[in-house]
């Protein structure tokens, strides 16, 4: 009975902070060069990992597209649905990717995924 009473008095004085995600929605084009590119450039594309020759896909600059429309990790019917999008934000690559990231991967396949 103390140690309930404790544990109540514990979290009545704790406060945590909820950070919502940001559901504004991305109003500009989003180009594959000048956005999607130097995320993966940042996160996806060093030695060992979604360079050339390494793990599939290849998010190189010069091999990206190609790999990302061959191996199917894009699906503009169902944006949210898309494998790239999905381990970016509930998968494996949860942990190299952030949500500002994310929410510029989602528009751009929203926006038809083009290789632009």
């Amino acid at each position: 009975m103390v140690l309930s009473a404790l544990f109540l008095l514990v979290l009545a004085g704790c406060e945590y902070e909820v950070v919502e995600p940001d559901r504004t929605p991305v109003t500009e084009e989003v180009l594959f060069s000048e956005k999607i590119i130097p995320i993966f450039n940042t996160s996806c594309n060093f030695s060992g990992c979604h360079s050339a020759g390494a793990v599939p896909p290849d998010l190189t600059p010069g091999g990206a597209y190609a790999s990302l429309m061959d191996l199917n990790q894009i699906d503009t019917v169902n944006p949210a649905n898309s494998i790239l999008y999905k381990s970016m934000t509930t998968g494996s690559m949860k942990n190299y990717s952030n949500a500002a990231q994310a929410k510029l991967i989602l528009a751009w396949i929203t926006q038809g995924a083009k290789n632009n």
